[in-house]
C-alpha cells in the first residue's frame, strides 16, 4: 500500500514528545523540551520503525539513539501496530494490531551536537533527548518504501492511538523551537 497523504502542516507535534517542522529537501528539523505532551502511553510506545532510511543531525544538546532487534512470537512482550491508511483527524495514522514481538536491545549510542546517526527502513529504534531534555535535529530521508511503519506498546497496556498533533498552536510549539534554538550553542 501506498501512502500519500504526507504531512503537509509546517509545524506540529509528535507523539513520542518532539515538535516536527517540514522542511525542503525531504527534511524534518525536530526539536525535543521537556515540556511537550507525548502519548499517553509513551514509557511503553516508544520503540518504532521507519518506512524510509534516515541520516539526523543532531544540532544542539546530545540525542540517545537506542536500537532493538525484533523477533516476532505469539507470546512477545510487545504488540506491533501497523501505521498505514489515511491520517486521522488528529494527525496520526490508525493503530491496526499486527502481531507480537520480543524486543531485543542491541546498542545504544548517545549522539552529541555536530554529530549524524543513521537508521535504516524498517530498523527498530527509539530516541530520546540527553542532557536537560532540551534536543534539536535536522533528519533527512535517504530513500522511502511503500509498506507502512510500526509503533510498538508493550501487551496489556493500551496505545494512546488518539493522540492530537494539534493540541498545541503553532505559535506555541515555535516558542519551543526558539527556546531550543537559541537558548542553546547551534553546531554547524
Amino acid at each position: 500500500m501506498i501512502i500519500d497523504d504526507v504531512m503537509t502542516d509546517k509545524i506540529t507535534l509528535h507523539g513520542l514528545g518532539f515538535a516536527q517542522v517540514q522542511l525542503q529537501g525531504n527534511q524534518r528539523l525536530h526539536v525535543w523540551h521537556p515540556e511537550l505532551p507525548r502519548r499517553a502511553c509513551f514509557e511503553h510506545s516508544a520503540i518504532h520503525d521507519h518506512r524510509f532510511n534516515f541520516v539526523s543531525r543532531v544540532i544542539v544538546g546530545t540525542q540517545i539513539n537506542e536500537e532493538f532487534g525484533l523477533v516476532r512470537d505469539d507470546a512477545g512482550d510487545f504488540v506491533l501496530y501497523l501505521h498505514e491508511g489515511a491520517r486521522t483527524a488528529g494527525g496520526g495514522r490508525p493503530w491496526t494490531p499486527d502481531g507480537r514481538a520480543f524486543l531485543i536491545p542491541t546498542g545504544a549510542d548517545s549522539i552529541s551536537a555536530g554529530n549524524d546517526y543513521n537508521t535504516q527502513a524498517y530498523a527498530y529504534h527509539r530516541t530520546r533527548p540527553g542532557g536537560d531534555g532540551r534536543v534539536a535535529t535536522i533528519m533527512a530521508k535517504r530513500g522511502e518504501y511503500p509498506a507502512g511503519a510500526h509503533s510498538t506498546c508493550r501487551f496489556g497496556i493500551q496505545p494512546d492511538t488518539d493522540f492530537d498533533r494539534f493540541q498545541w498552536s503553532p505559535a506555541q510549539l515555535w516558542e519551543v523551537v526558539a527556546d531550543v534554538l537559541i537558548g542553546q550553542q547551534v553546531a554547524a
